[in-house]
């Protein structure tokens, strides 16, 4: 890298953040499997809402969200699932 793509990459950068005014998303693991214990229900939706916001799937994705979730159940969860 020359010392003028440097200059460059530096001024991308906000000051005293270090962090990059660019438009690249972080990377993020998929939401965990959900095994129907009702007190993670909460933290499980929270994952899952986050998740589609970062896909860009806040709107007009009804249907990949819902063929997403369902597999995401195991166990005692995935009971009332009917394919």
């Amino acid at each position: 890298m020359t010392s003028k793509q440097r200059e460059g990459e530096t001024s991308k950068k906000e000051e005293g953040t270090g962090l990059s005014t660019g438009t690249r998303k972080p990377k993020i693991g998929e939401p965990s499997m959900f095994d129907g214990d009702r007190d993670n229900l909460r933290g499980w939706l929270a994952q899952l809402s986050v998740y589609f916001e970062i896909l860009g799937w806040e709107e007009d994705h009804d249907d990949d969200k819902i063929k997403y979730t369902t597999c995401l159940p195991r166990g005692d969860a995935m009971k009332w699932y009917t394919p």
